[in-house]
């Protein structure tokens, strides 16, 4: 019987052999998940390409009024500029979306990224109700050409309120703190700089 108990003994041995420790158990997965790569959102991934798409729609939406009236040389490049700067405002929105709830890249959103997606809400909300005015009847007297001139000009004055209290009236430091990090970042608060363009091409559509 001490034969079989022993070779019974060697095929099933005791249980604390089978017992992992917790401890370095933890330290294995923590190393694992400390050598995955920080996504620090610098590159342009193919979501916020397809987001910049989505801005394009959107200026599209506000552009076909123009693109059907009779213009000249200086008169196409007034709409083609305009039409350009639309789409990346109007992407704003879109690529907030993405990266703060998709992409979720480290210390996203910063100031600009959060100005971007202010500034484009105005030809977001108002390309779901804008329509091809009919012969003769001018898109400025309409309730949407109304709402994208008030919208505008209230995110502008919201843009200038934050770009003075956070890169203007503050230490040289803490402006270049603030216009580093991601592209994102950089070229909203461009865009809030910006806003008299901003405002110029929300005359050029509802003109």
């Amino acid at each position: 019987m001490d034969i079989v108990d022993q070779v019974v003994g060697m095929r099933n041995p005791p249980n604390e052999c089978l017992i992992v420790n917790p401890s370095e158990e933890t330290k294995r997965r923590t190393t694992l998940m400390s050598e995955r790569p920080v996504d620090l959102g610098e590159g342009l991934s193919v979501l916020d390409g397809v987001a910049i798409v989505a801005g394009t729609a959107v200026a599209s939406v506000h552009i076909r009024g123009l693109i059907e009236d009779e213009l000249f040389g200086p008169g196409w490049i007034v709409v083609w500029l305009t039409f350009a700067w639309v789409c990346v405002t109007a992407a704003g929105p879109f690529v907030y979306v993405v990266r703060r709830y998709v992409r979720k890249p480290l210390e996203y959103p910063r100031v600009g990224d959060q100005l971007w997606g202010l500034l484009g809400l105005p030809w977001l909300l108002t390309a779901f109700f804008q329509n091809t005015p009919e012969p003769g009847e001018s898109i400025q007297h309409t309730l949407v050409a109304t709402g994208l001139s008030v919208g505008l000009l209230l995110v502008s004055a919201i843009a200038i309120s934050v770009i003075w209290t956070t890169w203007v009236m503050v230490t040289p430091e803490r402006a270049t703190a603030t216009f580093s990090g991601p592209w994102t970042n950089r070229l909203g608060l461009v865009l809030a700089i910006a806003w008299p363009l901003q405002c110029g091409a929300g005359m050029v559509v509802v003109s």
